[in-house]
């Protein structure tokens, strides 16, 4: 009879162990495979720091199973221009399936997200070298660094700040 309590404990921790090694990706930081040396936040920081900051939020946002994201992760990783373009946002890594439920059904699945400072979403900065019918979805570093560079132009630049300070006039 003692074996059944201890054969009970050890299927459950194999259990666990299994559930453990088949739910992680491999990538346990915030980076998730996107690249460890870009300073990433969780998304509740990184609204609250683009408030105080004044630096434009980008949200990347993708599934941890996904073949496209899988693909696009060590291009953004290795990637010099993505890496220095970083400094100029507060970078959020989400994976929509634990966070943004409409987005599950979205094909492609990795989409770039830009707010300004204020949080509203820009969603006239798009992928201009990709898909139409994907305006979001990118899948090369150079796609991502010139949405990058858009968007750091439209938000940060001289004439984001005349439009906000019209705004608030």
């Amino acid at each position: 009879m003692e074996t059944r309590p201890r054969l009970g404990a050890t299927c459950l921790l194999g259990f666990s162990f299994l559930l453990l090694v088949i739910s992680s990706d491999g990538h346990n930081g915030l980076g998730k495979g996107f690249g460890d040396h870009i300073h990433w936040r969780t998304l509740e920081d990184g609204k609250k720091e683009a408030a105080a900051s004044g630096l434009p939020l980008m949200v990347i946002i993708h599934k941890s199973w996904c073949g496209a994201c899988k693909a696009l992760k060590p291009k953004f990783a290795e990637s010099t221009e993505i890496s220095e373009l970083s400094h100029n946002f507060v970078m959020v890594n989400l994976e929509c399936l634990k966070y943004l439920s409409i987005v599950i059904t979205a094909k492609p699945c990795v989409i770039l997200s830009i707010t300004d400072p204020s949080g509203k979403v820009h969603p006239e900065i798009i992928n201009e070298n990709g898909n139409p019918s994907y305006k979001y979805f990118y899948v090369s570093a150079e796609q991502v660094v010139q949405g990058m560079k858009e968007a750091q132009e439209r938000l940060t630049g001289d004439a984001f700040r005349k439009k906000h300070l019209e705004d608030e006039l």
